[in-house]
């Protein structure tokens, strides 16, 4: 079974952070990075996709992989994690053996030439 868990983009502190806690009821959540509440719908959730790259990191929505050739964006797209570029999209286990995660969508949006 997968594991479940959980990272945020905090737009206001440009940081990304891992979750801990999450208060679905009152929809906030707590990092271990900050001693305080985050509220879900200020920042930018996205979830372990349950795959690692070819260096065991585990990958998670929004990080870009390469594979020396091309960036891919990871996405969560009609109920699987796909690894995207500009003009196709490929299942994102059959990518991620041979790729290893160096960035995200939000810190290092210059690697995907946008």
């Amino acid at each position: 079974m997968r594991e479940i868990k959980f990272r945020a983009w905090l737009p206001e502190y440009k940081k990304m952070v891992f979750l801990y806690s999450w208060n679905l009821w009152q929809e906030y959540f707590m990092c271990s990075e900050y001693d305080s509440e985050f509220y879900v719908r200020e920042n930018i959730i996205m979830q372990y996709t349950g795959i690692e790259d070819l260096k065991g990191k585990e990958i998670y929505e929004g990080d870009i992989l390469s594979n020396d050739e091309e960036c891919y964006k990871v996405v969560f797209e009609n109920g699987s994690y796909r690894a995207e570029i500009e003009e196709y999209s490929l299942d994102l286990i059959d990518v991620a053996h041979c790729c290893e995660i160096v960035g995200n969508i939000y810190e290092n949006p210059e690697l995907l030439g946008d």
